[in-house]
């Protein structure tokens, strides 16, 4: 004789929390990349900053919408990690090698763009260049970075 024993297991409201706060981690993530990457923009175009702190923040911008990359955009998950490591050491060597006072001016007008943002946030509908889908993509599919 087969007898089968039905248990009702109550879903956990815990493992629904955990995804919320995976996905609001992810958000912060893809924030404040793209903030960093319109941070390395910015750089690019102060006045202050030496040639070659230009040149790191332009091979850095050229890396991401290059179509030659060293992996591929196009695989998976790691095409985009080598994406997000360039764009992680293009940050950390601009900070080392730009000037404090135009590093300082520079962060200053990031953080005045997002406050702007902030306030018509739902009015802003912007165009889809491919260095921010290709910043999207990467964020996406990382779900840690290095914070500093």
């Amino acid at each position: 004789m087969n007898s089968a024993v039905i248990v009702n297991v109550p879903i956990s409201r815990s493992s629904n929390a955990w995804l919320r706060s995976q996905s609001a981690k992810c958000r912060q993530h893809l924030k404040l990349l793209l903030r960093q990457t319109h941070l390395i923009t910015l750089i690019l175009r102060h006045p202050d900053v030496p040639w070659y702190s230009k040149l790191i923040a332009a091979s850095t911008l050229g890396y991401l919408v290059s179509p030659i990359q060293l992996i591929p955009t196009f695989i998976p998950v790691i095409g985009q990690l080598d994406d997000l490591a360039v764009v992680i050491i293009g940050i950390k060597l601009l900070r080392i090698l730009t000037p404090k006072t135009a590093l300082a001016e520079c962060e200053a007008k990031l953080y005045a763009s997002t406050a702007k943002t902030q306030e018509r946030k739902g009015n802003t509908k912007r165009l889809a260049t491919p260095a921010r889908l290709t910043v999207h993509s990467v964020i996406l599919h990382s779900i840690y970075i290095d914070k500093s």
